[in-house]
């Protein structure tokens, strides 16, 4: 069976965009050409392969199409640039998913890094540590920091080290709330700053003082990883802070942490398709140096 590769860029750009018409626009035709395409390559292979919801999302055999779609597209990008007629080249775009505190620490390193190494961008998705690998199981991304400890099917996985997080609050906040200590009546009382719905780091914090004892605090919703940082100074709240972002404000005293060992170290991953391309192999090793440089253990061993 041969394959359209029309078709199948235009199956890529809904589930990468979202939308019929998104995708229309991305690819500089109509979005009745997309949805002609999109029919003619469902017929073909005799099965759906999106599902038309909003964001329009991939079926399972659709994400085998669109990883085939995308991979091709890369590699004929980095086909043209070793044939050094990269002008003729299609513009190469890597949907990447990062989860919110490596995008404001250490991740831009690795994009300026990989700016350096090629000419392709990167299209950065911030989403929760823990959730980013979906994104790379439904073929949105090709690449992905995340929590996720196991090879995603397809993919290579590269262990970046731990992200160290302090439970952090202001001197004020702690003599109001924490005086008598960090325990189940104090933590019920105090004010607690969470990212979204998502975000687990401060309840699994609370949990091991807690001790099956319920936890119903006020809760300020916060969805800015340098807002946090803001508000823990301004004594909004208390929260779990990337320790890189408020190193110094600790040194100095202006936040405190909220008892001593006051730590939850988060494991890293990098997983990505596993494809060999010039692109993904340059975004690797940025990704690899710029974990390094922001303190993150780099391990050697890498997983398939």
């Amino acid at each position: 069976m041969n394959l359209d590769h029309a078709q199948l860029r235009a199956l890529a750009a809904v589930v990468r965009e979202g939308s019929f018409e998104r995708a229309a626009a991305a690819l500089h035709v109509t979005p009745s050409a997309v949805s002609q395409r999109i029919k003619a390559l469902e017929d073909r292979v005799g099965r759906l392969l999106v599902q038309r919801t909003t964001p329009a999302a991939a079926t399972p055999d659709g994400r085998v199409l669109v990883q085939l779609a995308e991979q091709a597209a890369l590699l004929e990008h980095d086909a043209l640039n070793r044939l050094g007629v990269a002008e003729d080249a299609p513009h190469a775009t890597l949907p990447i998913a990062v989860n919110h505190d490596s995008l404001e620490t250490w991740f831009m390193d690795a994009a300026v890094d990989f700016a350096a190494r090629t000419n392709a961008t990167l299209d950065l998705r911030a989403e929760d540590q823990d959730h980013t690998a979906e994104l790379l199981r439904g073929g949105a991304v090709m690449g992905a920091v995340t929590t996720l400890a196991e090879p995603v099917q397809g993919c290579r996985l590269h262990a970046l080290g731990s992200m160290r997080y302090a439970a952090t609050c202001s001197p004020d906040f702690h003599r109001r709330y924490f005086a008598h200590g960090v325990d189940a009546r104090s933590l019920g009382q105090a004010p607690v700053l969470v990212y979204n719905r998502k975000d687990a780091l401060q309840g699994r914090f609370a949990r091991r003082i807690l001790r099956g004892a319920p936890w119903q605090p006020p809760v300020w919703w916060l969805p800015s990883t340098r807002a946090f940082v803001r508000a823990s100074l301004a004594g909004l709240g208390w929260t779990m802070n990337p320790l890189q972002l408020v190193q110094a404000d600790l040194d100095a005293g202006r936040l405190v942490l909220l008892r001593a060992r006051a730590f939850e170290d988060t494991p890293l991953y990098w997983q990505h398709w596993r494809v060999a391309s010039d692109a993904m192999s340059a975004l690797t090793e940025a990704v690899l140096a710029a974990a390094r440089g922001a303190g993150l253990r780099v391990q050697r061993a890498e997983r398939r």
